[in-house]
């Protein structure tokens, strides 16, 4: 996990531009940490879409809209540390950044462990709703030891209150900031540019609102937190666990995954596919740090930008590229014992001298005799040919 930089004493307040930026590090490293976890519990799924007939919306499809918006709150997280000229202090494709399991979660207390696991009501009991807790009200903001996310977003909300003036606002950057969404279904709310105090409480109340923080007995929130319609709610990630906790968006059946696995236990094809599914999950976050490289100012009406293509780019790949070579890996018996395989979301390094696609191809090429599903017009070998240098 990222280190803490500007260590400070849980029960005094964020006073320093320092203090803020490293908390939205913090932030930031505790958003990309749940996106793996709530993935792995995904692919499990055997039923994606399970029944037609059942009550609820299925539990794959609940989880993969939490997964959409998490991906909105890493971005807002890291839209709140440009803004403030931080730019620089955080990428994500950083081996020190990409979190590992099993690990405790950042600065949380109590401890919670956090790690890949099979999707089961006791997995969304003891992990993901503790992990989304809502804080109660009246609860103090709390900005290094938090008992709920909500209240270290508080804290953070509250070193803005405190921070903000014409110093802090100079240049924001907006043109560096994540603006566009091009996700259509499931996950809610939309990137916002931040530019003064409005803007950055306007973000934060979109990341709390959506599951990290809602108040107890207020499972429903808006689409578009920031700015609320009549009739355009969805359910906190919190109640959402909660609902396939109580078999109301049920499971179905799930592959035999082994808990935590590593990338070294795997031999093989297996351990070849497994490498493609890092090098593709490494590579969606290197598409996520070119975002922040293109300046917004590229877009011209009619014509392609690089920053538009990059944009539209990483949501599909999380569906497009990581999502087949999950499933294919899910599908293949592990080293374990009665366990199948599965991805480990761990660090891949490219090759600092090459094209980071072009390692890509070549690692989807290489298992393509062994998964021939991979390849053919609308398989993962051609949508890495569409995919972005980076």
């Amino acid at each position: 996990m990222i280190q803490t930089q500007y260590p400070v004493n849980a029960q005094e307040p964020i006073t320093t531009v320092g203090q803020l930026r490293n908390h939205l590090c913090q932030a930031a490293a505790v958003e990309l940490s749940t996106v793996p976890l709530y993935l792995y519990a995904a692919y499990s799924i055997k039923t994606a879409g399970y029944s037609q007939w059942a009550p609820g919306m299925s539990a794959f499809r609940a989880i993969r809209s939490v997964v959409i918006e998490e991906m909105l709150h890493l971005c807002l997280a890291r839209n709140l540390l440009v803004a403030i000229g931080g730019g620089r202090q955080l990428t994500f494709y950083d081996k020190s950044f990409i979190p590992t399991y099993p690990s405790p979660m950042l600065h949380r207390v109590p401890d919670l462990t956090l790690g890949l696991e099979r999707c089961t009501p006791t997995l969304m009991q003891d992990v993901f709703m503790p992990l989304e807790m809502p804080a109660k009200a009246g609860d103090p903001a709390q900005p290094e030891s938090y008992n709920t996310l909500g209240q270290f977003y508080d804290a953070i909300a509250e070193g803005f209150e405190r921070l903000s003036g014409p110093k802090l606002w100079r240049n924001p950057h907006v043109d560096l900031q994540y603006d566009e969404a091009y996700w259509n279904q499931d996950g809610g709310g939309v990137p916002i540019v931040v530019k003064d105090l409005a803007s950055a409480l306007a973000a934060i109340s979109t990341i709390v609102e959506q599951g990290e923080g809602a108040a107890p007995g207020d499972d429903e929130v808006a689409l578009k937190p920031a700015t609320p319609q009549a009739g355009l709610e969805e359910l906190s990630h919190y109640a959402k666990f909660r609902r396939i906790a109580e078999g109301i968006d049920e499971i179905g059946d799930t592959w035999p995954v082994a808990s935590n696995p590593t990338r070294e236990e795997y031999e093989g094809p297996v351990a070849d596919l497994a490498t493609l599914f890092d090098a593709a999950y490494c590579y969606v976050l290197c598409i996520i740090d070119a975002v922040y490289t293109k300046s917004s100012k590229t877009r011209k009406p009619g014509k392609r930008s690089p920053r538009y293509g990059l944009e539209r780019t990483f949501i599909a790949a999380m569906g497009g590229l990581l999502y087949p070579i999950g499933d294919l890996l899910v599908r293949q018996p592990g080293p374990r014992r009665g366990q199948n395989a599965a991805p480990t979301f761990g660090y891949y390094a490219f090759d600092g001298e090459g094209s980071k696609k072009a390692q890509l191809v070549g690692l989807c090429e290489a298992v393509l005799g062994d998964f021939p599903s991979l390849g053919g017009d609308d398989g993962v070998r051609q949508l890495i040919s569409r995919m972005p240098e980076v």
